[in-house]
């Protein structure tokens, strides 16, 4: 061997982890969405002879044999009891599925439950059949894209109903009180009015109620400025700040414009609809409620059939031949899969259901109030700290995941709120800095607009450690141009 040259030997200890099949199976359905696992499940089902839907007998069925889609009611509260400076959260009604709270892709359904709602008011038979004939007449959006004038005559002329103006309005201000609301508005503007003044009715915080009545007047009064999106007129018709406009205006722009739009949709277009995996309301009081949506997740059970056939596989071990061994080999396969599959739901809701429970525990303010300027920062490794999951296991939850707050929709990475420190190590919230950007960009020589880099040298004079690259993000984030595209002669 050249001199110089030599071989060393070392024995090294490594701890590696590595993840059984339950573990990898539950890391893949934790980021799959709920129309995802609902397609997971049927190939599944339809791949595997041993998986079957139904409810299992719990006299009949071992442990991990059967399968209920939604937690147990004793998991749902006896877990939640927050101490005083928690947040108070009440569980959700028996059996109520996210098709009762806003049906979606099904029309014969939606149609059944807003003739179901009417029960829920003191009306008189005329009342009935009048709110009746209007949800026939709903057009794709949920609307009444039709006169008053026009439905009274159809209503004498094909139904021998005489109903004049005012009953018919009144009807329609019955129905116009039926979830989702918006449902019966004459057209876009008096459905967001709707949604709007529904949201006014349960608020009983002051500065929510404060921004809710500016984006009421924006929709009632400056309609056509805002389908302009002329943000600065509304700001100085309305005398408010522009930062005031802006998050209105976001407000509104998550309001559902097309609140009927299950009667055009069929069960096939499902896939083509976010659907929010979690339902999340709130009342006055402050309580707040989370359910999973588990879509048409069926309950699964294990094939008693195939069970059965693998015990007595079983006891007869000694005594198969090769044939029957191969019977066997496959029996337990199937059957073991299936058992894994069931195990590897239960745990993908409940830890979906830990996971939201936290984000809504860390994001009180902003959940009671919707407001952004409520959002706290807020990262992956709180979540885990909080839930005792693993950094990753809250990342498979956040990917692709929405949440419907009070009939409106937020993506998870939504509440995932970044922030920043500055040479003191004080916390700050990346919206400061963008609002400090814009100040500074506002306040430059159009002839002259300061570049990235100067931005970034009066943030770091102010104490803000960033660097130019988050600069120009954070501009581009905000829709703001450049400095070459800024420049005014």
């Amino acid at each position: 061997m050249p001199q110089g040259q030599f071989e060393i030997q070392e024995q090294v200890e490594r701890q590696l982890q590595k993840l059984t099949p339950l573990q990898l199976m539950t890391a893949r359905l934790l980021e799959l969405s709920v129309v995802e696992l609902e397609d997971k499940v049927k190939t599944e089902s339809y791949e595997n002879v041993a998986l079957e839907e139904g409810h299992g007998n719990d006299e009949e069925m071992s442990e991990g044999e059967t399968y209920d889609e939604r937690p147990e009611p004793n998991e749902r509260t006896n877990e939640e009891s927050y101490g005083e400076d928690d947040i108070p959260v009440y569980a959700p009604p028996t059996g109520k599925s996210y098709e009762e709270v806003m049906p979606i892709g099904d029309t014969k359904s939606f149609i059944e439950d807003l003739k179901r709602q009417m029960y829920d008011f003191n009306i008189t038979a005329k009342q009935q059949e009048l709110i009746e004939f209007l949800i026939g007449t709903l057009d794709n959006r949920g609307f009444i894209d039709r006169s008053l004038a026009s439905i009274s005559d159809d209503l004498l002329f094909h139904f021998n109903i005489d109903a004049d103006i005012a009953e018919i309005e009144d009807a329609l201000k019955i129905l116009q009180q039926f979830e989702p609301a918006g449902i019966g508005a004459r057209n876009l503007q008096e459905c967001l009015l709707i949604q709007i003044d529904r949201k006014l009715e349960n608020s009983s915080d002051e500065s929510r109620k404060n921004r809710l009545e500016l984006e009421r007047k924006i929709i009632l009064d400056h309609f056509d400025l805002l389908q302009h999106q002329n943000i600065d007129r509304i700001a100085k018709v309305t005398q408010s700040s522009r930062e005031q406009v802006e998050k209105a205006v976001e407000g509104i722009g998550r309001l559902n414009p097309r609140p009927g739009l299950a009667l055009c949709e069929s069960a096939d277009d499902r896939s083509q609809t976010i659907e929010p995996d979690f339902i999340i309301e709130t009342s006055p009081d402050g309580m707040i409620n989370i359910e999973l949506n588990n879509g048409e997740v069926p309950e699964l059970r294990v094939s008693r059939d195939y069970a059965d056939q693998l015990k007595q596989y079983q006891q007869q071990a000694d005594k198969m031949n090769r044939a029957q061994q191969e019977a066997f080999e496959y029996t337990r396969q199937k059957v073991e899969g299936a058992k894994m599959f069931i195990d590897a739901i239960k745990q993908r809701q409940q830890t979906l259901y830990n996971t939201m429970k936290a984000i809504v525990k860390l994001q009180k303010d902003f959940i009671l109030t919707q407001d952004e300027s409520q959002l706290r920062p807020m990262r992956l490794l709180d979540v885990a700290a909080l839930t005792g999951q693993d950094v990753s296991t809250v990342s498979r939850v956040r990917k692709g995941k929405y949440a419907q707050i009070d009939g409106q929709l937020y993506a998870l990475d939504y509440f995932f709120l970044r922030a920043r420190t500055n040479a003191d190590g004080e916390t700050l919230e990346h919206r400061e800095i963008k609002q400090r950007i814009r100040e500074i960009i506002d306040s430059e020589e159009k002839s002259k607009p300061i570049s990235d880099q100067k931005i970034a040298d009066i943030l770091t004079a102010e104490n803000f450690n960033i660097s130019r690259r988050t600069i120009a993000k954070y501009r581009n984030e905000m829709g703001i141009l450049s400095t070459s595209e800024r420049k005014r002669i």
